[in-house]
């Protein structure tokens, strides 16, 4: 009875060291990564301002207030005093454009939005 007792508390004790350190490895792998993304992420906030900074004014004016104001065609072409189609075709030079900037980290951008 004893030596079986001793087998169970051995067996017992080896698990638990065993949960233990795969959990230490689990965390010590999770900061690793975070760091790795948090990087890459400071990156892509750079190089998406970059990109934006970079257009033409009335491509980025155009850009940001469809984008991130959420505005109509009709809308911004009432501010900006254009024609609709011009809104239009300005939004759609924006986006050409930061795809060409943005083409290194499109698979980056592809799984934030997916």
């Amino acid at each position: 009875f004893k030596m079986t007792y001793r087998r169970v508390l051995n067996h017992l004790t080896r698990e638990q060291v065993k949960t233990k350190a795969e959990a230490a490895f689990y965390e010590r792998t999770q900061a690793a990564l975070c760091e790795v993304d948090y990087g890459r992420f400071e990156e892509l906030d750079r190089k998406i301002k970059e990109a934006m900074a970079a257009l033409p004014d009335s491509y980025r004016e155009a850009f940001v207030m469809h984008r991130f104001k959420e505005l109509s065609y009709k809308e911004i072409a009432e501010v900006l005093d254009v024609s609709p189609q011009t809104v239009a075709y300005r939004i759609q030079q924006a986006l050409k454009l930061l795809r060409v900037s943005l083409k290194d980290y499109l698979p980056m951008l592809v799984w934030l939005v997916g």
